[in-house]
């Protein structure tokens, strides 16, 4: 964030939090600074607000936490002020993350409230699908995966950093993922808000037990089922078990219960929920590449594995 652009910002944090009747008691402090974002931390009477600023390339984050907050308030960070032209949003603190209140120890049953409040979101927000893309939220919907994918697959970036072997492989994929695209249209699941980033880290968890999801900067509409991706490789690795574990199985079949409670059988969600892990790698791989459009090449070298690295990930074993 440019000099200009944060004296801009801090003028709009004061005007914000003098409308709501709480002036800030001290300077914004910049927290944590990445190529796709910058946050700071804004001292108030009695505690703290944050302000999140995002580049070019998730700049939508801002309208879709206000749609979000407007759909399913309990269930997300709601916005204090929101500016979604610039990208930036003013959010009250939400206290500990379910990460920090767990630590390094894997508690089952709070991963089992995450992902049956998570199902419970995405099926909230599914109707208002389109209204996510009219905010611009990146549209990776079935029946955009395919055309996504070959366009990935020209990317310069992509074809400078992996070998040929590997390009072909990618290339011998393209049939799957039209197949893949062609069964998750098809699945009956309408597409909803997809986080693509779902771990303890990105859920704020109270002393009551409720818990509210933030940094959607990630998100896409796209099949609700690939966040499981990176949700059962979170348990895996926190977990600390092998692939295919059964406690991987049940906990996905816990999360699409959700599903299930609408007379869908079980058998056919689990095979729609590996497709769409399948084909959430390559969302991954986009997400990083929104990302980084503005990247210097100091952090689009620190970084860009993300691109390509996701794609790689094809090529490779599930933990499923």
């Amino acid at each position: 964030m440019r000099a200009e652009q944060w004296a801009l910002a801090q003028d709009w944090i004061t005007v914000a939090l003098a409308e709501r009747g709480g002036p800030a008691v001290g300077p914004a402090v910049v927290d944590r600074v990445r190529p796709w974002s910058t946050t700071a931390r804004v001292p108030v009477a009695g505690g703290q607000v944050w302000f999140k600023y995002n580049n070019a390339g998730s700049r939508y984050e801002a309208a879709l936490m206000r749609l979000l907050a407007s759909v399913a308030p309990h269930d997300v960070l709601v916005p204090l002020a929101v500016d979604p032209e610039r990208g930036w949003m003013l959010l009250p603190d939400g206290g500990p993350t379910l990460r920090e209140l767990t630590g390094d120890t894997f508690d089952r049953g709070r991963w089992e409230d995450l992902l049956r409040r998570y199902a419970a979101l995405q099926r909230a927000v599914a109707p208002h699908a389109a209204d996510l893309l009219a905010a611009g939220v990146p549209d990776f919907r079935p029946h955009t995966v395919a055309a996504q994918y070959e366009k990935l697959l020209a990317d310069p970036y992509v074809l400078a950093n992996l070998d040929a072997e590997k390009v072909a492989g990618l290339h011998g994929w393209l049939p799957r993922i039209e197949r893949l695209g062609d069964r998750l249209a098809a699945s009956g699941i309408a597409p909803s808000v997809q986080h693509d980033d779902l771990h303890g880290n990105n859920v704020f968890a109270a002393a009551d037990g409720s818990l509210r999801f933030f940094d959607f900067g990630d998100a896409s509409v796209a099949h609700p089922f690939g966040s499981m991706l990176v949700a059962l490789r979170v348990v895996h690795r926190d977990a600390k078990v092998e692939h295919r574990d059964p406690l991987l199985y049940e906990l996905r079949d816990h999360y699409l219960s959700a599903w299930a409670a609408d007379g869908r059988d079980l058998p056919e969600l689990r095979e729609i929920c590996q497709d769409a892990i399948v084909v959430a790698k390559i969302g991954k791989a986009l997400s990083y590449q929104r990302s980084l459009v503005d990247a210097t090449p100091e952090a689009l070298a620190e970084y860009g594995e993300g691109i390509y690295g996701w794609l790689e990930e094809l090529l490779g074993p599930d933990v499923l």
